[in-house]
């Protein structure tokens, strides 16, 4: 049976893992979608298209064509686009997963096992922090959107259109 400051603590927990939760999984779908813009945007520049298309440009388009495409590949092997959307989806669904596991103990904080399954969760904590400290951007602005979004969503704050 948990005490009125360890339900306080998973309510401020769960509210917390949710946010992340949804935090990693916009990094994720901000990832892919750079991903997909240089792929696409790379396709094109080295394409029988793009050499249509410049054809009858002047004679240094072409190469300034192919050094963008370049540089574009370039960056994504740089930056590491494909483990970074990794990550982040492993993030994400580690904290939906926690987050999923504060709820139920929400909804039996008084059971006589309540203590240990807390003292679990919060093991369970340990892993995805400890990747997001050294794998992910530290975005507080974006972070704080998925915060106040939570805190709309169970009705702790005004609603704003």
């Amino acid at each position: 049976m948990l005490n009125e400051y360890q339900v306080n603590r998973m309510w401020e927990s769960m509210l917390a893992a949710e946010a992340r939760s949804l935090y990693f999984a916009d990094l994720a779908a901000n990832y892919t979608h750079q991903k997909q813009w240089i792929t696409g945007l790379s396709f094109f520049l080295s394409s029988g298209a793009a050499a249509t298309v410049i054809s009858k440009a002047p004679s240094w388009v072409p190469i300034v064509l192919a050094l963008t495409a370049a540089g574009i590949n370039a960056y994504s092997i740089a930056v590491n686009l494909d483990r970074k959307i990794g990550t982040m989806v492993k993030l994400y669904s580690a904290w939906n997963h926690i987050a999923t596991e504060y709820e139920r103990l929400w909804n039996h904080a008084y059971d006589e096992d309540a203590e240990s399954r807390l003292a679990a969760i919060i093991q369970q904590e340990r892993e995805p922090s400890g990747l997001a400290a050294t794998d992910a951007p530290n975005n507080q602005k974006l972070l704080g959107k998925w915060q106040d979004y939570v805190l709309r969503m169970y009705h702790l704050t005004e609603q704003h259109g």
